[in-house]
């Protein structure tokens, strides 16, 4: 009768403290969750808050970039797309030669933005894809970009080069996270067949 009795205490707390675990639980799962998905209300994205319809796809990122930079000496270019097209951390890398070597300028969007409007200012600039070969893997693409450079949008390009991209996809859109170009002005041209 004692035995009994005494089971029959001690059951009903092991059941209170096994339900209030799983509510405990419940409970935590569901604030993770819920601030999981509050967080992503606020735009915390890899690629930054904004959603430009050209960052949905790799094949319209790529158009939009040559597009923001090119432009009449003091026409009023599209910066605001540019950086919203890139990740807030993106790096872009410009190679430059001098003397035979090349040099490699490091820069923040920002930064690029800065330099271009100084460089620009009164100087015609027109960039366009003349080819490329996407690669993605995942939720990210490196993008080989071929370019040609123009003062002048009737006239022949007097440099060309390739960009390479790097993108990553934050599962809703597009950005850049890099990228870092080279002209045929250090001395080597590009190969016929490379982006076939």
């Amino acid at each position: 009768m004692t035995f009994i009795q005494k089971s029959q205490t001690k059951q009903p707390v092991m059941l209170n403290s096994v339900i209030k675990k799983t509510i405990l639980k419940t409970l935590f799962i569901s604030a993770i969750s819920s601030f999981s998905v509050m967080a992503q209300d606020q735009g915390d994205y890899f690629c930054g808050a904004d959603l430009p319809k050209e960052s949905l796809s790799i094949e319209s990122i790529i158009p939009a970039l040559y597009r923001t930079v090119s432009g009449d000496a003091g026409s009023v270019k599209n910066w605001s797309l540019l950086k919203q097209l890139h990740s807030p951390n993106a790096i872009i890398t410009p190679l430059f030669h001098e003397n035979g070597l090349p040099t490699a300028k490091i820069s923040s969007v920002d930064e690029f933005i800065s330099l271009n409007e100084q460089i620009f200012k009164d100087i015609n600039f027109y960039e366009k894809e003349v080819a490329s070969k996407i690669f993605v893997y995942g939720h990210m693409a490196t993008i080989l970009s071929h370019y040609e450079s123009r003062d002048d949008i009737n006239t022949a390009p007097y440099s060309q080069g390739v960009n390479s991209f790097q993108l990553l996809n934050d599962g809703r859109r597009w950005c850049v996270i890099s990228v870092t170009w080279d002209s045929d002005k250090g001395g080597h041209p590009i190969e016929i067949g490379l982006f076939k």
